[in-house]
């Protein structure tokens, strides 16, 4: 007599086969998936490093007095670091005075000549690891790519008020114009270099408010 099978064995035997077929063929799109996403991985790894690279060759021969464009060029070196090593950067928003002030008391081409003083007295007061950045608008700024405490930038600010006070008297011309510096934390304070930059301008506005402040952190 004929034995007959059951609709259940039935049953069993397609997922078996599935099993035996349709995994394997599942298993073998998720192997090339993963081999596709680890390529891409290491490519992008490849990239980076070759970027890294590039920007440590221009940190060689980059000026301590940088502009906006160089700024955007190198930060992300710095701030790769900083994530990769724990580490903290900051910015340092200088006001100098009241540049319409300047220029009516000066004349523009005096107020020029002493905005680069003060430029040059930057560079002076910073290390060989930081960067006078003089954005449109004649705001000043100083990056600091990496320091230990917070006491550090304070002992720095004081001494950038002072620098820039002895800039501002110019051939017995005295000038009562406060300095005061904002200071922004990564990543505390922002993860991206337009809000770190913002919030160094409103810690100065802070300073600008508080009286006799000469620096003041961002909240």
């Amino acid at each position: 007599m004929r034995k007959k099978t059951s609709h259940r064995g039935l049953d069993d035997i397609g997922r078996a086969w599935g099993w035996l077929f349709g995994n394997r063929s599942n298993r073998r799109v998720e192997r090339i998936q993963i081999e596709t996403a680890e390529k891409q991985i290491a490519d992008s790894i490849e990239v980076e490093q070759k970027l890294m690279k590039k920007v440590q060759e221009d940190l060689l021969t980059l000026s301590p007095l940088i502009d906006r464009t160089e700024l955007e060029r190198i930060f992300p070196f710095f701030k790769t670091k900083a994530d990769r090593y724990g580490m903290r950067i900051a910015f340092l928003n200088v006001f100098v005075g009241d540049c319409e002030k300047m220029n009516h008391m000066l004349g523009q081409k005096d107020c020029e000549n002493l905005l680069n003083q003060i430029c040059d007295k930057i560079v002076s007061l910073s290390r060989k690891d930081e960067f006078a950045v003089k954005l449109d608008g004649n705001e000043l700024y100083l990056f600091v790519p990496f320091f230990q405490t917070e006491e550090e930038l304070c002992l720095l600010s004081e001494r950038l008020v002072k620098g820039i006070e002895e800039a501002i008297q110019m051939e017995g011309r005295n000038l009562s114009l406060s300095s005061r510096v904002g200071i922004s934390i990564y990543p505390k304070n922002g993860k991206t270099l337009d809000k770190l930059l913002t919030a160094a301008n409103k810690a100065l506005q802070k300073a600008d408010d508080a009286n006799k402040r000469l620096y003041y952190f961002a909240i």
